[in-house]
This record gives structure tokens, C-alpha cells and sequence, in this order.
């Protein structure tokens, strides 16, 4: 397999600083060390003879010399200097030291002293510092779940459902903590019967479980819209249908091409629903979501029922009429001059 243009540019760019501090090295020695043969280093050297810098004079070309079996270079000042990592390198590593002492738990002495060391590495560019913000684990909750995942035992935890503005109860066995945008705790959810990814952030207190998850938690962990990410929606939409409903009976609604991104934000099929495209027209997005709540589709039509052009039910739409009317009430009040 042909060697990478760049995993040979940056053995170069660490063979001359390498061969500048250790003059006349065997050069059996310094491949060992590049983990190449040694035709690999004599084919180095020789592309350094016609290395420098411009003008391509021979004052300017580096120097390579390897008879004899021992290595010397010189004329090579302006590459002596070993290669340091850049900012992206250096924060990329960072984060995935944040990675391992916040989801595997691993000794932060030795955390310290390698983050220290990888900051140095950043170089003069960014002063030797970087300002690297990951998303940190609450201490408390990491050593809870950390525990539950070593031992294989079971959580009760409370966790907000922003689908459905709802603190829930649930028993789960988790299976291990992730860092995406934020953290996650994927874990098997004794409650709804399958697996589930849990955003951290979101759980607000989770201790040993005591109890096994009943069929009734079971069915209500089922109804809720954990396929919603918080999307809310607006008032002004075209009544479809003759009957309403207020719990968790579901909604239906078609969005005008210029909101159709509101679709992208809730996964029908997690609600036990479906998506049509371009059912009332191009670039319109129909949804039928049975398993959403009338306050969540409240919420959702208050802010964004301008680019909707049908829902149902009728009492929904109600609803979302009556709360925009009023925070329009409000907002007159207290700019009366608008």
C-alpha cells in the first residue's frame, strides 16, 4: 500500500529536528524510531537534499550525509525545531480528555498533568493557552450513573419532556454516557420497554432504583412525545375537522412550504405518527402525530401558526388563538404607542 503524502511529510518534518539533536545516529537506529525501514530513511534524506529554502542555491539546500551507516544533517535551522500541535489539534485532544475523565471517571491527577502538557504543546500562536468548554457532567449524577453502568443495576429518575412540559418518572438501565452536542446517557428504559438516549441535562435527579416499572408507568412513558425536540408552534391556522381534544389524543398539521423545517424537529414515527410531503401542495409537510399533547400543539401553533395551513383539533387551534391574543394583549399594554 502506497505511503500518504502527508504521513511522509510529517515524518520529514520531524526527521530533521530528530537528527539535529542526535548527530551521527545509526541509521538502523533512526528508522526503529520512524517505525520505517531503513531504504525508507535513505529515501528521505535524499528528497531533503533538494529541501531548503527559495532560491534553490546550494547554501540554501539542507545538508544529508549517511555513509558510514550514522546520519548527520545540517544547513537545516529553519526546520530544526520539533513540530508542535496546532490549536485545532490541541483542542480536539483537550475535549477528548474532558471525554475521559467526566464518562469513564479516570484519575484527575494524571488528567491534569496531561492537559497541562497539551496546553504547552499549543505553541506561541495561542499564547500556550486554549480556551476549551465542553459540556461537564454534574459530579454527583456521573458518579451515579457510573456506578449503575459498572455494576449493572437499574436508576429511578426524574426527567423533563420538553415535548410535553412534563417532569416524568422512569426506571432505566444505563448503558453508557455519550458526548454529542451535549451528553447523553443511552440506557435500556424499564418504563417504555426499549432503549432510549437520555439528555443529561435534562434529568433532574436519579438515584438507585427501589421498585420495578408498572404497566401503567409503562403506557404513560409510551404516550409521551419524546419524538419532539421542543419546537413550538403558532396561532392563525385553518380548522380541520369537527372535534377536539385536550390530553394526548393527538394533533394533525400541514405546514406551508417556508415552515416545512418544523417537520425536521419532530420524529412522527417515535409518536406513533406519519409524514406526507407535498400532500396540499408543493413544499407543504402533512403530519399526523397521535401521541403529541394538546399543550405541546399549543405551544407550537403560538409560535409558529402563521406557517401552518391546517390543524386539528378544532380546540387546539382554540387554545393556541386565545394564548397568542393574549400575549398580544400584553404587549399592547405595555406599548401602548405601538
Amino acid at each position: 500500500m502506497a505511503e500518504r503524502a502527508h504521513d511522509r511529510l510529517s515524518r520529514l518534518l520531524g526527521l530533521v529536528p530528530y537528527l539535529t539533536r542526535r548527530p551521527g545516529t545509526e541509521l538502523t537506529d533512526v528508522a526503529a524510531h520512524f517505525d520505517v525501514d531503513p531504504a525508507q530513511i535513505v529515501d528521505d534524506l535524499e528528497l531533503l537534499f533538494v529541501t531548503g529554502r527559495p532560491g534553490h542555491m546550494p547554501d540554501d539546500l539542507i545538508e544529508a550525509e549517511w555513509e558510514g551507516g550514522r546520519v548527520f544533517v545540517g544547513n537545516a535551522d529553519e526546520v530544526s525545531v520539533p513540530v508542535r500541535l496546532s490549536p485545532h489539534e490541541v483542542g480536539g485532544l483537550l475535549l477528548a480528555l474532558d471525554y475521559v475523565e467526566s464518562a469513564h471517571g479516570a484519575d484527575p491527577t494524571t488528567i491534569r498533568s496531561v492537559r497541562r502538557k497539551l496546553q504547552e504543546a499549543s505553541g506561541t500562536e495561542s499564547g500556550g493557552r486554549l480556551d476549551i468548554s465542553p459540556p461537564q457532567l454534574p459530579a454527583r449524577l456521573a458518579a451515579t450513573v457510573r456506578t449503575a453502568i459498572q455494576d449493572g443495576t437499574a436508576l429511578d429518575i426524574r426527567y423533563y419532556v420538553p415535548a410535553r412540559d412534563e417532569l416524568t418518572h422512569r426506571t432505566i438501565r444505563p448503558e453508557r454516557l455519550r458526548l454529542g452536542r451535549v451528553w447523553y446517557l443511552d440506557a435500556h428504559c424499564l418504563t417504555s420497554g426499549g432503549h432510549r438516549s437520555f439528555a443529561v441535562d435534562r434529568i433532574r435527579a436519579a438515584s438507585p432504583a427501589t421498585g420495578t416499572a408498572t404497566a401503567d408507568a409503562a403506557a404513560r412513558a409510551d404516550s409521551e412525545a419524546e419524538a419532539g425536540t421542543g419546537s413550538e408552534a403558532g396561532a392563525g391556522a385553518e380548522v380541520v375537522g369537527t372535534s377536539g381534544d385536550s390530553g394526548t389524543s393527538g394533533v394533525s398539521l400541514v405546514l406551508r412550504p417556508e415552515t416545512a423545517w418544523l417537520a425536521d424537529e419532530v420524529d412522527p414515527r417515535a409518536a406513533g405518527g406519519t409524514r406526507r410531503d407535498d400532500e396540499r401542495g408543493l413544499g407543504t409537510v402533512s403530519l399526523d402525530l397521535p401521541r403529541v399533547g394538546s399543550d405541546w400543539a399549543v405551544r407550537l401553533l403560538s409560535a409558529h401558526g402563521g406557517g401552518v395551513l391546517s390543524a386539528w383539533p378544532p380546540e387546539v387551534v382554540r387554545r393556541a388563538a386565545a394564548v397568542t391574543h393574549e400575549a398580544l394583549t400584553l404587549y399592547t399594554q405595555r406599548n401602548p404607542e405601538d
